[in-house]
């Protein structure tokens, strides 16, 4: 089976709300046990929880957002702030650092960091499907992974997408030194592209509406070439937090987790009203964008594994897939045993 057939996505949003709700509704039921179980609640005196996202907020950061404008952080006796990142490697070393208590961010990046000696692992999965992706412009005569030999291409120099890269690039025979990188932050990409100073850019999918939508203005098509449809199954974003939070503050973590997957599932139900809720804390965002990554994000965290398991579970094979092509083709010097990775012990 290949990449693509093992990440087969559930369409969204032609799923009905009763299918989601069917596929959903035991974790959610799970949630409200649990909070009534701890007791957590309006009397409880609310601790504070700083979260780290992975870059700057956009609508695929939807859920969190519900889970903070919808009670379902305080229900758990939680007052989060969350701040924004400059990338999953940023975002980690913050985290391992105890400037915020979770994360985030980039199970690729994190293989990498562990290997490096970092603490950190996953508590909770949120994009099972891969978000990597590479976007041209179909003028560029980049149509496969192949046709960027040759050609330059723009990213952050510490973004996820960009350490995964040669392990792409590998897998499909591509001659890296062949590639010419240009370093960019996240928001000259764009403009980069569309104006031919690069010819192709690494984004995350859920950011391809602002590409297609500034590409249509200047009557241009563009070309998407996602990872997972080229062989690198890999895990993407979730959630994180030490090793030491995990073992010495293990309630806390259960609340931040039920609170964060309870926003998710929300948001999952009802993207409408989760982009309302976004932009009220985003108010510079635009809301027909942040409903946009918000269904492409949904597209990649509600695959079967997802609807079977429940959203935020992690398959131990899976993980150790995502080690090992990360181990090989970043050349890392040991092999991060997978429980040092993540645990599901958290999720509701």
């Amino acid at each position: 089976m290949n990449a693509s057939e093992r990440c087969a996505r559930i369409p969204f949003p032609r799923r009905s709300t009763g299918a989601m709700v069917r596929a959903l509704g035991v974790a959610v039921v799970v949630v409200a046990l649990v909070t009534a179980v701890l007791g957590t609640g309006p009397a409880m005196a609310a601790e504070k929880v700083k979260f780290a996202l992975s870059w700057t907020p956009t609508g695929r950061d939807a859920g969190f957002y519900v889970a903070l404008d919808r009670g379902f952080f305080k229900e758990q006796g939680l007052e989060v702030e969350i701040l924004k990142g400059q990338g999953s490697g940023d975002t980690i070393k913050r985290v391992s650092v105890g400037t915020e208590e979770f994360g985030f961010a980039d199970t690729a990046t994190l293989v990498v960091a562990r290997s490096r000696g970092t603490r950190v692992k996953a508590v909770a999965m949120i994009h099972d499907r891969s978000l990597f992706a590479v976007y041209a412009l179909r003028d560029s005569g980049i149509q496969k992974p192949k046709d960027l030999e040759g050609k330059r291409i723009g990213s952050p120099a510490r973004s996820a997408t960009r350490t995964v890269f040669p392990a792409f690039a590998a897998i499909n025979h591509v001659d890296e030194t062949k590639v010419q990188w240009t370093n960019m932050g996240q928001e000259a990409m764009v403009p980069s592209l569309l104006a031919g100073r690069v010819d192709a850019i690494l984004m995350f999918a859920n950011e391809f509406p602002t590409l297609r939508q500034a590409a249509a203005k200047l009557s241009k098509e563009t070309v998407t070439i996602l990872y997972s449809d080229y062989g690198v199954d890999v895990y993407s974003n979730g959630l994180i937090a030490t090793d030491a939070t995990i073992k010495e503050r293990a309630p806390l973590v259960r609340r931040f987790v039920t609170g964060a997957m309870k926003g998710v599932a929300w948001a999952v139900e009802r993207p409408e009203e989760a982009a309302d809720l976004f932009v009220r804390h985003n108010p510079a965002a635009s809301r027909p964008l942040a409903l946009e990554f918000w269904k492409v994000a949904v597209d990649h965290l509600m695959t079967p594994t997802a609807a079977k398991m429940g959203i935020g579970y992690m398959d131990r094979a899976k993980m150790e897939a995502t080690r090992d092509l990360i181990t090989k083709y970043e050349k890392l010097p040991t092999t991060v045993p997978v429980e040092d990775l993540y645990t599901n012990e958290f999720l509701p």
